[in-house]
């Protein structure tokens, strides 16, 4: 099954990743998948990122944020400009505001959308800090990611992002082992996968690195608790995206 399919992904999608665990892997599966259906796509976001190295790179100007782009045709990466020492990586770039993007989104340049909506330092789980995450109000599906790999290790810095935002979304504390219904707590938690997500978007939750039957389980449980918290979730997705493995579950 593609992606886009999972996602139940139509000809026009702005399309927000929140979280750890696989946002930019499945923003560039979405790509190849945008290719096979004849559709423009852009790849981007608000805040920083890495700029993807098989696509072509636009900087623009953050009033105009790509409006008026014709050229490149085809799949691109759209950001403004370039950020001085990056840490973790050599080259990173400064994404566009989330109305920026909502103009964009409007102006039909792109079908698909795909946006980037917050950092999570590579983590494998994460909650949003107060500033994050920076959806566009345009959004019409946001998918909040999570990693398996996560599941049966320690709460600390070294496997999470902003553990004391963990701390506030699910029954867990610092230093105590993560289990599947902690992340499907955060998942669902207002604080958590779901915060800022506009009324009108999709929410389906992405549970990464689901590689073994014992993962898969665990993704699984997550995915329950999730829908047990909130009533806004009734899709997920359980995969293992670099060996395009996806399991589609349902409420």
């Amino acid at each position: 099954m593609d992606l886009a399919d999972a996602l139940e992904l139509s000809r026009a999608e702005l399309v927000s990743f929140v979280g750890a665990g696989g946002k930019k892997t499945a923003m560039k599966r979405l790509v190849t998948e945008a290719a096979g259906r004849d559709l423009e796509v852009c790849y981007t976001t608000t805040t920083h990122m890495p700029p993807p190295p098989d696509l072509p790179l636009v900087l623009t100007d953050a009033d105009d944020g790509g409006v008026a782009l014709r050229e490149p045709k085809g799949p691109l990466a759209l950001a403004t400009t370039h950020v001085e020492n990056p840490e973790r990586v050599e080259t990173k770039v400064r994404g566009l505001e989330p109305s920026t993007l909502e103009t964009l989104f409007r102006n039909e340049r792109f079908d698909w959308l795909l946006v980037k909506a917050d950092g999570a330092r590579r983590r494998e789980f994460k909650a949003p800090a107060e500033h994050e995450p920076a959806i566009p109000p345009a959004s019409t599906c946001v998918v909040p990611v999570v990693s398996v790999e996560a599941v049966g290790r320690p709460l600390t810095d070294a496997v999470a992002h902003r553990v004391e935002r963990i701390e506030r979304c699910a029954d867990v504390s610092r230093g105590e082992t993560i289990t599947p219904e902690h992340v499907g707590q955060v998942l669902a938690d207002p604080e958590g996968g779901v915060k800022r997500v506009p009324d009108g978007a999709r929410i389906v939750p992405l549970v990464n690195k689901a590689e073994t039957d014992a993962a898969r389980r665990d993704a699984a449980a997550a995915i329950s608790t999730a829908f047990a918290r909130s009533s806004r979730i009734d899709r997920a997705i359980a995969c293992s995206l670099e060996r395009g493995r996806l399991s589609v579950h349902e409420r």
